[in-house]
């Protein structure tokens, strides 16, 4: 048995929506950098510092428990790299019964499986390693695409309530929020429940910092001052030594001599080097 927080990718699998207690110490945040550029999800000790991410101190862990067949865990490890797995005993575990689930279920929901558990099933949960462990900044922001998959998840198993939990028990929201999605002026043409997203997103916006949230082009200039390189150029070389005689050779051509012999200068406003 796999625990995951809601996800699409697990879809095709057996599952049911059950919650970590606090009292077994960890918290979610966003708080897993990416070799790829962005901040993802992780869990982190309860008592860790919180700094100033709003780190959700002390809250429950709401999401899905998958049945995964024990042949197919590898898979998953492979999936999850930069995270290693933990056992979550039963005793903080609390399974939302389907009695409860089919009275405020919309017919669109997934069908809660029924299945048992038993002292000797392995409930993991997957908790990044600590060289892993960095919160968003301005070259590893929260995706709105990252968003939308695990808020999808959530609408899809519990519905607006399920995903207000999601929001509300996870630390590490920051300024740093990239809507990457394509055509992100028009989310109808490719976000799934993009309305009801970014309602909730907007409600608690001082947990989300939704106000923050940016396009492409924003990101970069309100970032630019403090980014390290420059989005998609190569960053600075620092052997480079100049280039006196290509830079003379542009004075001259910037020159004129008139008759008389004076130097009349032509006006240049700005000259953009992008690599060397």
């Amino acid at each position: 048995v796999s625990l995951l927080p809601s996800s699409s990718s697990s879809s095709s699998l057996p599952g049911v929506i059950a919650t970590i207690s606090k009292e077994f110490g960890y918290k979610r945040q966003w708080s897993f950098r990416s070799s790829t550029g962005f901040t993802a999800l992780g869990v982190g000790r309860s008592n860790s510092s919180s700094s100033s991410n709003n780190s959700s101190e002390g809250s429950d862990i709401n999401g899905v428990i998958f049945q995964v067949p024990t042949n197919d865990m590898p898979d998953f490890d492979r999936r999850e790299v930069g995270y290693t797995k933990i056992r979550v005993p039963l005793e903080y575990i609390t399974i939302m019964d389907n009695h409860h689930h089919s009275e405020h279920a919309s017919s669109s929901y997934h069908k809660q499986a029924n299945f048992a558990f038993t002292p000797n099933d392995n409930i993991w949960l997957y908790v990044p390693l600590p060289n892993y462990i960095h919160y968003a900044d301005e070259t590893h922001p929260l995706l709105q695409s990252y968003v939308d998959t695990v808020l999808q998840g959530c609408l899809e198993w519990g519905g607006p309530t399920m995903a207000e939990q999601f929001i509300l028990t996870t630390g590490g929201w920051s300024e740093y929020f990239l809507n990457d999605t394509p055509s992100s002026r028009r989310p109808w043409l490719f976000r799934k429940e993009y309305n009801t997203i970014d309602e909730l997103l907007k409600k608690y916006e001082e947990f989300t910092y939704y106000a923050e949230r940016r396009h492409p082009e924003e990101f970069a200039s309100a970032f630019n001052q403090r980014m390290r390189g420059s989005w998609n150029l190569p960053r600075r070389n620092p052997n480079f030594t100049g280039r006196d005689g290509q830079l003379d050779q542009l004075r001259l051509r910037l020159v004129n001599q008139d008759d008389r012999g004076k130097q009349q200068q032509r006006v240049v406003v700005r000259v953009d080097v992008a690599v060397m």
